[in-house]
């Protein structure tokens, strides 16, 4: 688990890619545009409007994360539970899963990783947010390197924005103070380190794939032989 005091927060991207020039505007508005919301209808009482969310509103369980896409942590919770949990829980229609923004790891390279998700198609956000997971130890190495630059305009343009666009992004202070929302939230609920997960407003530890059968399967009612081949098929889609 990534951890982190209350007392960093956005320190902002502008340092970190000077080279990327003023930002521009553009003309279809794709990298400028704010947070989108839904209306109340859409969320649950655990949601806020401008959340990222996957699942039926109406599931007995609500699953929030707080994550950063430069926590290894993250990474790998991503990689190796999550399948498992959006098969067996979220496409079951048992759990609807709100995913959100918080930084920990490199907080620059976070932030800059989580704008370009938001400045994006938002349809696509949560494949955006897989593809930082699956490239964070590129990305990691090549900041190393002091590449970083180069390697989120190859994020960008594999998200679908122009690097123009990508310059204009990272100057969005829309996007920096949806970013420092959700952390203030998210250290007002408690958290200190991600990822950090909350079932229906409480705090829990579903850290591994045997965790979260157990944590969840407890709060369903359910018991293992329950979870059939049927209910977990074999998901292909980067959600």
């Amino acid at each position: 688990m990534a951890s982190l005091i209350r007392t960093t927060l956005l320190i902002g991207t502008a340092a970190l890619f000077t080279a990327c020039g003023n930002a521009a505007e553009t003309t279809d508005g794709t990298a400028t545009s704010t947070p989108t919301t839904a209306s109340t209808a859409d969320r649950t009482s655990y949601e806020r409007p401008d959340d990222h969310a996957i699942g039926r509103v109406d599931a007995p369980l609500v699953i929030v994360e707080y994550a950063s896409v430069t926590c290894p942590g993250c990474s790998y919770w991503h990689q190796t539970v999550y399948p498992e949990f959006k098969a067996r829980y979220v496409d079951t229609g048992k759990v609807r899963f709100v995913f959100r923004e918080f930084l920990t790891g490199n907080p620059q390279l976070a932030e800059a990783g989580f704008k370009i998700a938001l400045c994006a198609d938002p349809d696509n956000y949560f494949k955006n947010i897989k593809l930082q997971f699956d490239r964070l130890q590129q990305i990691t190495q090549m900041a190393q390197a002091g590449n970083a630059r180069t390697a989120y305009i190859n994020l960008a343009k594999a998200s679908g924005l122009s690097e123009e666009e990508f310059a204009t992004c990272m100057a969005n202070e829309a996007h920096r103070d949806h970013i420092n929302s959700k952390m203030e939230q998210g250290f007002d609920e408690g958290v200190t380190g991600t990822p950090a997960f909350f079932i229906n407003g409480k705090a829990a530890k579903i850290g591994s794939v045997e965790a979260m059968d157990e944590v969840l399967m407890g709060l369903l009612g359910e018991t293992p032989s329950e979870v059939t081949d049927e209910e977990t098929p074999t998901v292909e889609s980067a959600e």
